[in-house]
């Protein structure tokens, strides 16, 4: 018998090798009209399609990301659960593309497959205190554009975007925001980003990120140089 899991994963890739379609550009060469595995320079690249969250309860999550801009895009069922896309795509004309701003899957694992113990809630392992863990830590959202929109003369941060949030979020729903690792600056490259990381109605981890600026030097990564021979940083092989 199969296991949720794998009902999940299955009924998910057949809707999208019925339904799902990528219009690319009509423009440039014939090859970008055209689905490959391996990018050429002359070859449209792969998009994003989305990020997939399991919840506890899919009428939060989606009130949830409300917060950050996100509207359901589809309804739909993977074997026993409740599923949904969300995106902060507009469009509807993009319903469906990989070419929206950000879109998310939300999964709601069914009550009989949770097992809460009478009085419990069940979240997910907050990975900010298990930093041995290999995977997949986090997705992030870009605050920038959205801050530039409000036009604001005095200085707004990421602190000013929280509180902003948490305050929304207490009007509407009641709840305040979980913060995992308060905002501070960052130098990436030569660029300067401020971030921080909170936790969605679930504990999943989501970096938040604002751009600040560019410097005028590029800044050093602090990586030992590679001697060409295996992956510098781990000695096991």
């Amino acid at each position: 018998m199969l296991s949720f899991n794998c009902i999940v994963i299955l009924l998910i890739s057949l809707s999208f090798i019925h339904a799902f379609q990528n219009p690319l550009s009509k423009t440039g060469s014939s090859t970008a009209n055209k689905w490959c595995l391996h990018a050429a320079p002359e070859s449209a690249p792969l998009h994003h399609h989305h990020v997939a969250i399991r919840t506890r309860n899919i009428e939060n999550a989606i009130k949830f990301y409300s917060l950050f801009g996100y509207d359901v895009e589809t309804k739909f069922r993977a074997g026993p659960a409740r599923a949904c896309f969300l995106t902060n795509e507009c469009d509807p004309e993009k319903k469906g593309q990989s070419s929206v701003a950000s879109r998310l899957e939300i999964i709601e694992v069914p009550g009989y497959i949770l097992n809460e113990e009478k009085g419990t809630i069940k979240r997910a392992l907050d990975l900010m205190k298990y930093e041995d863990l290999l995977g997949l830590n986090h997705h992030a959202l870009d605050v920038t554009p959205y801050i530039h929109s409000l036009q604001k003369n005095e200085y707004y941060g990421l602190d000013q975007y929280l509180e902003a949030i948490n305050q929304k979020s207490k009007e509407n729903f009641g709840k305040t925001l979980r913060i995992a690792l308060p905002p501070r600056q960052q130098v990436l490259g030569n660029q300067v980003f401020e971030l921080c990381f909170i936790y969605d109605a679930d504990g999943s981890i989501i970096e938040l990120v604002r751009y600040i600026k560019d410097l005028d030097q590029e800044i050093s990564s602090g990586w030992e140089p590679w001697d060409g021979e295996g992956f510098v940083g781990n000695d096991k092989q």
